[in-house]
């Protein structure tokens, strides 16, 4: 399956799994404390999910790894049960990233996924109350199928990136979703920040995934994740002319 958004964009799934009728879409980006990639990234690992397939875009970051015996590309996809995630290992290029984020909402209500959650996070600095975890921005169709038990996204703040983009397409087209955002750090990776939408999840969904990982190697896992960032920057940077931020 292929779609374009833009002048010579193009954003193609190459999916092996078989129906997807009725699955949940999971995916998070390296925005406001990475929390997203590392909460999906946490729930990819714990739960040992399936890999189906790949996405693939016209400026597919130039990055591979190895990882358990198998090459590990930019954009992967995963499923467990009913469960499918998006793993984006590295950011989609800034100049297909409105165009990657669309493709990618149109993919799952075209495959009639049941509805979508999708994890971000809010910078900290904007907190009131030190036991403020966590709020949310979800769409009208979602609203009128669950009462969200997290509180919305005060008025006046803004749910920006790709995340956005989604929100707006489900938005337009009556698509159950909700944007999870935990308070985060914004000047560093926030594996705490995670562990909260981790947990959330494990409510929503019956799952048992562990989060102490996140929170005793925190200090960690923000080191690794710096690195892998900068050694990216270093490298695509002289190739491109282009951050992926």
């Amino acid at each position: 399956m292929s779609a374009s958004g833009g002048v010579d964009v193009t954003v193609e799934f190459h999916v092996k799994a078989g129906d997807l009728k009725g699955c949940i879409l999971v995916t998070g980006f390296h925005g406001i404390g990475a929390t997203g990639y590392i909460a999906v990234k946490h729930l990819v690992s714990s739960l040992k999910a399936e890999l189906i397939g790949y996405i693939e875009t016209t400026r597919t970051p130039p990055f591979v790894s190895v990882e358990e015996g198998r090459l590990n590309l930019p954009f992967q996809l995963y499923r467990h049960g009913k469960l499918v995630f998006v793993l984006t290992e590295v950011p989609p290029h800034p100049r297909e990233r409105i165009e990657f984020s669309r493709a990618l909402a149109n993919w799952a209500i075209k495959n009639s996924f049941d509805s979508a959650y999708l994890i971000g996070g809010l910078d900290s600095r904007l907190r009131e109350r030190e036991e403020d975890r966590m709020r949310c921005a979800a769409t009208t169709a979602f609203m009128k199928r669950w009462k969200a038990d997290v509180m919305l996204l005060e008025k006046g703040l803004f749910v920006i990136g790709p995340l956005a983009t989604m929100l707006t397409h489900f938005e337009i087209m009556g698509f159950p979703a909700i944007a999870l955002l935990p308070y985060a750090n914004p000047a560093r990776p926030d594996p705490l920040a995670a562990a909260v939408a981790v947990e959330y999840l494990n409510k929503v969904f019956g799952m048992k995934v562990d989060v102490d990982p996140l929170k005793k190697d925190a200090q960690k896992i923000e080191a690794e994740i710096q690195e892998l960032m900068k050694r990216r920057k270093e490298r695509i940077e002289p190739e491109t002319g282009a951050l992926y931020l």
